[in-house]
């Protein structure tokens, strides 16, 4: 990306981030998953892929066995690049208990494409904070842990 390319981009991402922040906590404030899908749809998740991804975390968060509804996800004529992968992440989501909140931190980074960033490509922005969502889901409580053992000053710090 070109200097110029980076500055044109980065205004909006502050912006960007205060919208989709914002969305979740309206959508977290009403306690179910089905309404951060629903919100989605206007990234092109299908309305009739919710219920679907719906149980996928059901069973993700209950250690369950999800390679059939994966299946049947993918499989779905006109099935979204988006609810492939919250079913991607879910099956690259390592042990069974990380799955339901790695599939949760890929739904909620996929609010990204709800601000002004990745408005011409609302998909991609989706997708790309999907991945960038799981990962934090995913790393965040080792990353935690090691800080808490090492100590801000030294995690922040310049010593190796």
């Amino acid at each position: 990306m070109s200097t110029s390319s980076a500055q044109d981009f980065s205004p909006g991402v502050g912006d960007a981030y205060r919208i989709a922040r914002d969305f979740v906590f309206e959508d977290a404030a009403l306690g179910r998953l089905r309404y951060h899908l629903l919100r989605l749809t206007t990234a092109g998740l299908g309305h009739e892929e919710v219920d679907d991804l719906r149980e996928l975390g059901r069973l993700a968060f209950d250690g369950a066995d999800t390679s059939e509804l994966a299946v049947r996800i993918r499989d779905r004529a006109g099935a979204s690049r988006l609810a492939v992968a919250f079913v991607d992440v879910v099956e690259q989501g390592g042990r069974g208990d990380e799955r339901g909140p790695v599939l949760v931190g890929a739904v909620l980074g996929a609010y990204a494409s709800l601000g002004r960033v990745g408005r011409e490509d609302a998909q991609a922005a989706a997708l790309l904070g999907a991945v960038g969502g799981a990962v934090v889901a995913a790393t965040r409580p080792f990353v935690d842990r090691r800080v808490q053992q090492e100590g801000l000053d030294a995690y922040l710090g310049e010593d190796d």
